[in-house]
């Protein structure tokens, strides 16, 4: 297959259009909190294509990044093109991209940030012969002649954008995660030699640890087993970062993740007939293989790009709505289940917004503007997924599952039953079948209420007998979500605090949890003289609450009053709070013992 259409390299370059438009500061927001950790889900969202700049850019990035949110992404992948930032040396234009990424940090969204292109000034001096050698590429795309250049300007965006307060961005945003180029191994957007780009590996890795220790790096997302990438120049991607690290040994260990773009266009992720070895499944199988032979385990596997499109053109690589999202969850689940770390889907919206025959555009899970970006199918199963799968752990198989991998033979038509665990304690069952539809029956645990969810989130009828569920299988997936009830639970159970009187006002907390799974509110009263409540409701699965204790003017002796938590059906628990006023408090310090 070919990938590298005219309107693949146009939409992949998008940020290196050079556009005229009146830039508007951006107005002030309460920033939200960015997440601590690289979590599963995130998208290519693209708020910083100067596309968008034509068009009324805060309204729509806005509105984008709102969507985002709604549909439970949590990382948004950007690029940070060097052609555009940096259009002579040590002379920087920032002004459009700080204005994006404090945006989509100031609403609480993860960045992971693809450092590519190269100016004018900083390219290999046979660029024009090599963008025409194996098929033709854009001149921006070409490695850079000396990687110090590129060095220097990852140390400076990386530093501009690592949101410690010094030299960075008008308010600070955060970019935790970092990738070295995009599709390396494409000639089309790499027309260069493997060797060059483990110099540029190490370069750039080098240069963002030194500026941030605490940011992850990450390979460029290579192609694998991709039969369209052995075309020309193109190499696969496990066998082009091999020859990087044979020819650069530094590269071997010079990221934190490995990034794929596990690409099955024309064909399901899972279907029956397909060997094993690519099927998605076999993907990820063979790159975590090689990858602990060449790292070890430890190292994490992303998918930064992965999709199907809806376009209306007559090639295979066109297909329905209904089996876009069908895929995108099936995709999903095979990839949590083999322990992908992060997997960014392709794309939140075209900023293009191409003709319904373009392939690429319209695997965007939002239409073009001009429709008001409203949700395909694919949007309504991704906010689904993530509602149910939001940061919760793979567990196992559960006993419908049939599929068992081989590389080397078709596989069969199997049924697929993947089992979560999430943070709040509920069991969610992902389940779909690749032959045909069947009914079948599995049992439900003890002590947990069933319900059984469709796709995009509909509750569907449950049947439940002698403690079995029967489940319907298809190529659409549903869930079984098995909750147990809520329950409150306080602690500590009871407090005793002693203080001076000469102590100054002091808050500690309560810790208050649902023992079940899901969310729970709650409310608060009690109050002293000496007691004053900080926090009086709150909800979630485990939530803090908030009291302040004032000795001042109290006589020595004890003093007690009850907090008590109302969880309505949850439960209800009182906790009682003695303040014991006392002349003196004897400290104990622990020695400091040193090794000679």
């Amino acid at each position: 297959m070919v990938r590298c259409s005219l309107a693949r390299i146009l939409f992949i370059c998008g940020l290196l259009v050079v556009l005229i438009g009146e830039y508007r500061s951006v107005p002030s927001v309460v920033a939200l909190t960015q997440p601590q950790q690289v979590t599963a889900f995130g998208m290519n969202t693209y708020f910083s294509g100067l596309e968008r700049l034509p068009q009324n850019r805060n309204d729509d990035v806005m509105a984008l990044i709102d969507a985002t949110r709604s549909l439970g992404a949590e990382w948004a992948r950007e690029e940070l093109s060097w052609a555009n930032l940096e259009p002579s040396k040590g002379l920087f234009t920032w002004e459009l991209m700080d204005a994006a990424l404090t945006q989509t940090a100031n609403a609480g969204l993860g960045i992971i940030g693809m450092l590519l292109t190269t100016p004018a000034w900083a390219r290999v001096g046979d660029c024009s012969s090599r963008i025409t050698r194996n098929g033709g590429s854009l001149n921006y795309w070409c490695p850079p002649a000396n990687p110090q250049d590129f060095a220097d300007f990852v140390r400076t965006v990386v530093e501009r954008y690592n949101g410690d307060g010094y030299n960075d961005a008008p308010g600070s945003p955060r970019v935790a995660a970092w990738q070295i180029w995009n599709e390396p191994n494409n000639w089309t957007t790499w027309p260069g030699e493997a060797h060059e780009y483990g110099a540029l590996l190490v370069a750039g890795y080098t240069a963002a640890k030194a500026a941030d220790p605490t940011a992850l790096v990450a390979t460029g997302g290579v192609y694998v087993f991709d039969g369209g990438t052995r075309i020309g120049g193109n190499r696969d991607g496990l066998e082009f970062l091999g020859a990087a690290f044979t020819a650069v040994p530094n590269a071997q260990t010079s990221f934190d993740a490995l990034a794929i773009h596990p690409y099955m266009p024309d064909t399901t992720p899972d279907r029956a007939g397909l060997y094993g070895l690519v099927t998605l499944w076999g993907r990820i199988s063979n790159v975590r293989g090689w990858l602990n032979d060449k790292r070890g385990s430890h190292v994490p596997i992303w998918i930064s790009e992965l999709g199907w499109s809806t376009c209306t053109s007559t090639v295979d690589v066109c297909h329905s709505e209904q089996e876009q999202a069908d895929w995108l969850v099936r995709s999903h689940g095979i990839a949590l289940a083999l322990g992908v770390q992060h997997i960014n889907w392709f794309q939140l919206e075209d900023k293009f917004d191409s003709p319904a025959g373009d392939q690429w555009g319209n695997m965007a899970l939002l239409r073009n503007r001009s429709q008001g970006y409203t949700r395909k199918l694919a949007a309504h199963a991704y906010a689904t997924l993530t509602a149910q799968l939001g940061r919760a752990t793979f567990i196992g198989f559960g006993p419908l599952h049939s599929y068992v991998h081989q590389n080397n033979a078709l596989i069969p038509a199997a049924r697929y039953h993947l089992r979560f665990q999430t943070a709040t304690g509920a069991l969610v069952d992902l389940l779909w079948t690749t032959g045909s539809a069947e009914t079948r029956t599995m049992p439900v645990e003890a002590g947990r209420s069933a319900q059984l969810l469709s796709r995009d989130g509909a509750t569907l009828p449950l049947t439940i007998s002698s403690g079995q569920a029967q489940i319907p299988l298809s190529g659409t997936p549903v869930y079984l979500r098995q909750d147990t009830p809520p329950q409150l639970g306080v602690t500590p159970t009871d407090v005793t605090i002693p203080m001076l009187t000469t102590d100054p006002a002091t808050t500690y907390t309560l810790s208050v949890k649902n023992l079940g799974s899901g969310s729970i509110g709650w409310t608060a009263v009690g109050s002293a003289s000496w007691l004053t409540l900080i926090t009086t409701n709150g909800s979630g699965h485990r939530s803090t609450l908030q009291y302040r204790i004032d000795p001042n003017g109290l006589a020595t002796g004890d003093y007690t009053t009850t907090i008590t938590v109302n969880a309505g059906s949850a439960g209800v628990q009182s906790i009682p709070v003695t303040l014991r006023v006392v002349n003196t408090i004897y400290r104990v310090y622990t020695p400091l013992v040193t090794r000679r």
